[in-house]
């Protein structure tokens, strides 16, 4: 049996037919794949339980020995739904997937996952293990962190406590995960220096943020944003946040920090029914301010950049609560005023109005607008998923939200030619953005003031002055609410 020493240039050695690595913190054993491993598990920040709820994430505690790595560590608290997977609150860990044990220098991909800032976990992707996107030389990372109430929590008493503003805990848990990979992924084979941080959904927003926080920089060299808004409903205003705060604890029938801290996480679910309703706080730090007031300003992370979404995202509303009343009470969007700007090429029914309404809303104006502000400090590009499988089409409207995930990271089961080709186009143009920061040439960079995304569909195509209606008005509205006086 050969034993590796443990530097960076020769990261892994077997043990007892495993392999075993050596971290900051403490060797850790996990499972060989084929010439690849996984490890599972693995701690990045200290648990979150007693004193250390509701405080950022604070630095793991080493161990002696090795630590068993072959298995998924437990999901942080959440509402159970599907398959039950074991929880706790000492649930800061990551998994780690390695294409080769002998490798050294591979580009890292960091996945964030998503699930509206209330549900998942980093096992998501890491559940299967050498997916054709690590296969072609991809250290592939998914950490866990905080959500919900956990990972959401504004008062008052924090404030006091840490004599600033805090509730951001979701966003300090993945930093803690991006120093924990600089520090250490070149010993299961990775590059610190080429490190690409890519989520949908909550994922999307949650990398949206890591760009405009200032205590992430340098910790990543590329981003990919799916589905990640950024303009509408990004983030809230600290008063806001604390009083939503208030408001849980009152319910929870906690009148002080302590009290809030003996709840039982049962408690604490209990005391947030209805629809999840989370999201990045201007905490003046960590969110110094409106994430996209933050791209507006040049302010952000000036990283080679991926952002898009797909064609019916209304699909998610669903979830969020979100009909024609809450679009007209909570955000002022009459459905009725844009009818004619949206029935330009003919009549929609009430039900089609509406989604092309919200699709637009939160996730295509803020992903090609996004892409605007973003492109004034680095090259970026957009794109548009809009493919629907052959078998659906006579029955859904259009690519549903993070459609485009299973296609990129080759998870589905089965393929047809169509499917094959897009799947296939996709993994060439975002390992290439991986490895080397640009998705190649048949995909220009974006010009600020021209929307032009990749639009993925049967036939995959650039389309110039994309929607540029619709946009330039959900454009004009996002400057006036922002007081940007900077366009996209």
């Amino acid at each position: 049996m050969r034993f590796w020493p443990l530097i960076a240039a020769a990261p892994l050695m077997l043990g007892n037919g495993d392999p075993v690595v050596r971290t900051d913190h403490g060797a850790v054993r996990g499972q060989a794949i084929e010439q690849g491993a996984a490890f599972r598990g693995i701690p990045f920040a200290a648990p979150p339980v007693g004193p250390l709820r509701w405080r950022e994430a604070r630095p793991v505690r080493p161990w002696r020995g090795i630590r068993d790595a072959r298995s998924f560590g437990a999901a942080c608290i959440q509402p159970a739904r599907g398959e039950a997977l074991a929880q706790s609150e000492d649930c800061l860990t990551l998994n780690v997937v390695t294409p080769d044990r002998h490798a050294k220098g591979l580009p890292v991909l960091v996945s964030v996952h998503g699930g509206a800032f209330a549900f998942g976990s980093g096992r998501y992707i890491a559940d299967h293990d050498l997916s054709p996107i690590v296969r072609r030389g991809v250290v592939l990372v998914s950490p866990n962190y905080r959500v919900g109430r956990m990972g959401f929590f504004a008062h008052s008493a924090l404030r006091a406590e840490n004599g600033r503003a805090t509730g951001n805990f979701w966003l300090s848990d993945q930093i803690a995960a991006l120093r924990w990979v600089r520090d250490n992924i070149a010993r299961f084979g990775g590059d610190p220096a080429k490190v690409t941080v890519l989520g949908c959904s909550a994922g999307g927003s949650s990398v949206n943020a890591l760009m405009a926080a200032p205590a992430a920089r340098g910790l990543f060299a590329r981003a990919s944003v799916h589905s990640g808004g950024g303009f509408f409903n990004a983030s809230r205003p600290m008063a806001l946040a604390e009083a939503q705060g208030l408001a849980f604890a009152q319910r929870a029938g906690a009148k002080t920090l302590a009290q809030l801290r003996a709840l039982s996480p049962a408690q604490v679910l209990a005391a947030d029914p209805g629809p999840p309703d989370y999201g990045a706080m201007e905490d003046g730090r960590l969110v110094p301010m409106g994430v996209s007031r933050v791209f507006a300003a040049g302010r952000q992370a000036h990283v080679p950049l991926i952002v898009g979404s797909t064609s019916n995202e209304a699909s998610v509303f669903g979830l969020m609560g979100f009909d024609a009343g809450v679009l007209r009470d909570r955000f002022g969007i009459d459905v009725a005023v844009l009818r004619p700007m949206y029935e330009r090429n003919g009549p929609l029914a009430d039900a089609e109005l509406l989604r092309r309404i919200q699709t637009d809303f939160i996730f295509t104006s803020a992903s090609q607008g996004m892409a605007g502000l973003a492109a004034r400090a680095a090259p970026t590009w957009s794109y548009h998923f809009a493919f629907v499988p052959q078998a659906e089409r006579a029955t859904s409207p259009g690519a549903p939200h993070c459609a485009d995930m299973p296609y990129l990271f080759g998870l589905k089961a089965s393929l047809d030619p169509e499917e094959a080709r897009l799947s296939q186009a996709m993994q060439d143009y975002w390992y290439n953005f991986i490895a080397t920061g640009n998705p190649g040439p048949s995909w220009p960079a974006v010009r600020p003031g021209h929307p032009a995304p990749m639009v993925f569909n049967t036939t995959s195509r650039v389309e110039p002055d994309f929607q540029r209606e619709r946009l330039d008005y959900w454009w004009s509205r996002w400057l006036r609410e922002s007081d940007s006086t900077t366009a996209p």
